[in-house]
């Protein structure tokens, strides 16, 4: 069973009325019930760093993780032309039904595109952090380095894990220090109505790590957008 099965029947429900929220599990016991409205949230409703981000995008655009499709509908209002992809064939229904023309069930760490195919990559939603760990995340900015064009652009997203006071999260960094990894590498499954998907490693950077991750891949940090814990940035090609 895919992880992602709970969470798209949760989006497929939301859709048709059922605000059941998800209840997200990490590996330490640690749990946290969270609604799905977030996905289907108008422009006005989303962070500030995400709109000032959202202004540098180019060209054709490839959304990684789209979910609900909210970032490629807003893109497509404003006649940009999205690719939008997702591992969950319930979110890009979802996201079909909704009104994204090109959508497509892709997982961001195996996909099937030409090179140069893309002038801007949005991997919004902390979705900078989809490949889990260090190793596979430089692997995934490579692989962008070739599907996208000589000025080819990614808006990233992520919330920097020391930024906290939570005595939960803060127990949580202590213990990844002691596995020998980053203390925003967490690993959670998501549970819909008693149904429980596989265990996934998400990873979340400081913007610094970003930057540091993003150059040995290829890409430069050239704006940052910052809030708070939350953030979003432009990475361009060196």
């Amino acid at each position: 069973m895919s992880f992602e099965n709970p969470f798209g029947k949760g989006l497929k429900a939301y859709l048709s009325g059922d605000q059941t929220p998800h209840r997200i599990h990490r590996d330490d016991g640690y749990v946290e019930d969270t609604g799905f409205d977030v996905y289907f949230s108008e422009y006005d409703d989303w962070p500030r760093y995400e709109k000032d981000a959202l202004r540098e995008v180019k060209g054709t655009v490839l959304d990684i993780g789209c979910g609900a499709g909210r970032h490629a509908l807003w893109l497509q209002q404003r006649g940009f032309r999205v690719t939008a992809i997702d591992i969950s064939p319930e979110a890009v229904e979802v996201a079909i039904m909704r009104g994204v023309k090109d959508c497509r069930v892709m997982s961001g760490l195996q996909l099937s595109f030409d090179a140069a195919s893309f002038d801007t990559v949005l991997l919004l939603g902390k979705n900078f952090g989809i490949a889990g760990n260090l190793e596979a995340t430089e692997k995934m900015l490579q692989d962008l380095r070739r599907a996208t064009s000589p000025e080819g652009r990614i808006i990233a997203s992520s919330r920097d894990p020391a930024v906290t006071d939570n005595p939960a999260h803060l127990k949580y960094h202590e213990l990844n220090r002691k596995r020998g990894r980053p203390i925003g590498q967490v690993t959670i499954r998501i549970e819909y109505k008693g149904e429980l998907g596989d265990w996934f490693d998400l990873l979340l950077v400081s913007p610094s790590d970003m930057a540091r991750i993003g150059e040995a891949a290829g890409w430069r940090m050239a704006r940052l957008h910052k809030e708070n814990a939350g953030y979003a940035a432009v990475l361009g090609k060196l």
